[in-house]
């Protein structure tokens, strides 16, 4: 595609606006808590827009607009799991992380259970950063620029979205993060929004795209325009949604740190929870401004009205842009897509700097001064940006679809984390070492499931007649994800009962209350409930229309 001279100006405006943005902000940042937490003093908007973008992001712009083009819409339940997860963190979790004060999620399971299980949540963290959501957007970068600018592979969209995102995250921290965020937010929506737009106009309104999916057969589902799908469709079936997804979700929104960085910086806990609702908001219009289009997109190739066949699914979105948008337009689009890119990459570096230097660096060095781990911090941001670069050039690829990498990673990894997490909140009894050999042993089995389902030499091993024979193994991701939250809990509370331990004083001390004076009032906590409902009404209305 050749970018016109209108486009590009708008394209290289915007990469000079958030680099304006980050050394302007740079200068700002005197400690870790300046570097790390953007000092505990944003506000709702910024929060919930950054919560958004940084949930949003690259693999789910480029990502589920592909899977769209394949399954339909029954692919928006990543979206709408999304909303009630940002709900249950404004309710539960946030108000407890805090009044604890802590800088990193991972700190509330040394308040709860103990240093090494700390270490160990750290550790999953940096590498589900590391190893997934990095890489995946660096890849999806690379497609879209690849697509749009004619490079003759990825690697000069990795470069140059990874460059750009990873030297303001590396100059002002979460701030700077934040503040663009909030900038690439607005130009996401605009840019969804115009590609909505203009594909209905030209595949003549949202009348004839129900009409013609309508007509599309698929004997293993309800249809493209349908949330719920049957227990055996192959990438969204209802129990799924409802076993699976809540545990993407709940881990995402409860101790995945790159996303609940922004809310640890909030100057309150009404301010961190309205940015959840906000986030949650933004969350259902994404159903709109991202998988719709991926149906668009669907009818208007079948037509042949997007140009030359798609090499791939997550192709859509760039090829919509190619092909539907004027000049100008066309630049703003590309500058909003460009944000989607940007937006999770620049946190995720952030959120790993962090963790290395909150949970790692500064316990084995305590003395460290401020200017030590801020410069700590930005040693890690470069080192995980380059192993993101080789990941996403040589990994991420072997993958069909862009977002079965992804689902897939959050599905086998995080069951006995999430359990331990979530039972150490509920109940006293679990313990220390309950914890810590349930979260090594429900990861561990996960990792197997996850070999047993795409490795073919283990599959051969454990799954077929002539091995094993337990194809049981070989269940859906997100049956998998449920299933391993299911075994962890169990294990928890059998090896408490077998250690005969006591959770009673880790219990008490993460449900301590040492800054109450970020307690709402009575008229926060009516706007708060209020605005709760109005999203709850606004999620069921959408599970209403396209069930």
């Amino acid at each position: 595609m050749k970018i016109h001279a209108i486009d590009l100006a708008l394209i290289v405006g915007y990469f000079l606006l958030v680099l304006v943005i980050a050394f302007k902000v740079s200068r700002s940042v005197h400690d870790s808590g300046d570097y790390f937490l953007a000092g505990r003093k944003l506000k709702w908007p910024f929060i919930g827009a950054s919560l958004f973008a940084t949930n949003i992001s690259a693999e789910q712009f480029v990502g589920q607009a592909g899977l769209a083009f394949v399954i339909g819409i029954s692919v928006a339940n990543y979206q709408l799991a999304g909303v009630w997860a940002f709900i249950i963190m404004g309710i539960f979790f946030l108000p407890l992380f805090l009044r604890l004060g802590i800088m990193t999620t991972s700190q509330y399971f040394e308040v709860r259970y103990g240093v090494e299980s700390r270490r160990f949540l750290s550790l999953l963290n940096i590498l589900s950063i590391s190893l997934n959501v990095i890489p995946v957007s660096l890849y999806a970068g690379g497609t879209v620029m690849m697509d749009l600018f004619g490079f003759s592979s990825i690697l000069p969209g990795v470069l140059i979205i990874g460059l750009t995102a990873g030297t303001y995250a590396f100059l002002g921290g979460l701030r700077a993060v934040v503040i663009t965020d909030f900038i690439q937010v607005i130009f996401l929506l605009l840019g969804g929004i115009l590609v909505l737009y203009i594909g209905l106009d030209r595949l003549g309104g949202w009348d004839r795209l129900i009409a013609q999916l309508a007509t599309e057969p698929d004997a293993a589902s309800n249809g493209f325009m349908s949330l719920v799908q049957p227990v055996n469709h192959g990438w969204v079936p209802w129990t799924g949604v409802v076993l699976g997804l809540s545990m993407h979700a709940l881990f995402f929104c409860s101790m995945n740190h790159d996303l609940v960085q922004r809310a640890l910086g909030a100057k309150s806990i009404q301010q961190a929870r309205l940015g959840g609702l906000l986030a949650g908001f933004l969350k259902v219009g994404a159903v709109f401004i991202i998988v719709v289009p991926g149906l668009i997109g669907f009818v208007l190739h079948r037509e042949g009205l997007l140009g030359p066949e798609l090499s791939s699914p997550d192709q859509i979105f760039p090829a919509m842009i190619r092909s539907l948008l004027p000049v100008g337009i066309t630049g703003l689009v590309l500058a909003g897509l460009i944000a989607a890119l940007m937006s999770s990459i620049d946190s995720h570096i952030c959120a790993t700097a962090s963790l290395v230097t909150l949970d790692w660096v500064k316990p084995w060095r305590p003395d460290a001064s401020e200017a030590s781990l801020v410069r700590t911090g930005r040693i890690v941001g470069i080192v995980v940006l380059l192993l993101g670069f080789a990941w996403a050039i040589f990994v991420v690829p072997q993958y069909k679809f862009l977002f079965d990498y992804f689902a897939k990673f959050v599905s086998y990894a995080v069951g006995g984390v999430l359990a331990c997490f979530l039972w150490g909140m509920i109940s006293p009894l679990p313990g220390r070492r309950a914890c810590f050999i349930t979260m090594i042993v429900g990861t561990s089995a996960g990792l197997f499931l996850w070999l047993a389902n795409d490795n073919q030499t283990i599959a051969r091993l454990v799954c077929s007649d002539d091995g094993l024979g337990l194809a049981i193994l070989q269940m859906h991701f997100l049956h998998a994800s449920f299933v391993l939250f299911a075994f962890s809990s169990v294990l928890l509370f059998l090896l408490t009962f077998l250690f005969q331990e006591d959770g009673r004083e880790g219990f008490a001390a993460a449900r301590e209350n040492p800054n109450n004076e970020l307690q709402p009032t009575a008229k926060e906590n009516r706007v708060y409930w209020i605005a709760t409902g109005v999203l709850v009404i606004l999620t069921i209305a959408v599970y209403i229309y396209f069930s």
